[in-house]
């Protein structure tokens, strides 16, 4: 999990950039990470994360199981076919895979997760940037899914359910340390909402 968070230490326009591993950080600007036009005057990010590597295989697996079957077909001698139906039957189920976990890579790179001490958002989109944010006195609960591939590959998926225009849900797919990630998320719902959900 890429968590960029403020430090203690750190002034209120500085992030830092923790990797998960055991080398060392750099620090950035929280305007090289979230966007200043979405924050408000005072709102401090606690962070900013990306899904984990493995969301790539994880948002285009059904794409690559088909894919490795069509493959699969076109190779073994199930189905009576002429060799000219078997090389267009491979390159569709390699292409089929390789061209989903492309766009999964596109996904992976232009998703963000933040939260800051008033809002959670989301930000996604290839071409068409989506900017989902809730604000925490409006978050009614959350809940912790972990689907067997993400336990597989050590994720989960975060979602919570807000009460703004009649309801909704968010989620933040295929995060790296889950449990981690949901318990500060619900230590900044608790502390949003008992100070009147200005987060200060």
């Amino acid at each position: 999990m890429t968590v960029l968070e403020k430090p203690k230490s750190a002034r209120a326009s500085g992030l830092v950039a923790n990797s998960g591993g055991r080398g060392g950080t750099a620090a950035l600007a929280v305007e090289q990470i979230v966007p200043v036009h979405l924050l408000d005057g005072g709102e401090v990010v606690y962070f900013a994360l990306k899904p984990s590597p493995w969301f790539v295989l994880l948002v285009s697996l059904k794409w690559v199981i088909a894919g490795a079957v069509i493959v699969a077909l076109s190779m073994w001698d199930v189905i009576p076919l002429p060799f000219s139906s078997r090389w267009y039957l491979y390159h569709i189920g390699f292409w089929m895979a390789v061209g989903r976990l492309g766009w999964g890579l596109l996904e992976w790179v232009s998703r963000l997760y933040v939260l800051t001490n008033r809002r959670a958002m989301r930000i996604r989109g290839v071409f068409n940037v989506e900017v989902f944010t809730c604000s925490l006195d409006r978050i009614q609960n959350t809940y912790l899914h972990l689907s067997v591939p993400e336990r597989m590959t050590r994720t989960g998926t975060v979602t919570f359910q807000t009460a703004a225009d009649g309801g909704g849900t968010a989620s933040w797919r295929a995060v790296s340390r889950p449990l981690e990630v949901h318990q500060r998320l619900r230590e900044a719902i608790c502390r949003a909402q008992s100070r009147g959900g200005n987060g200060s």
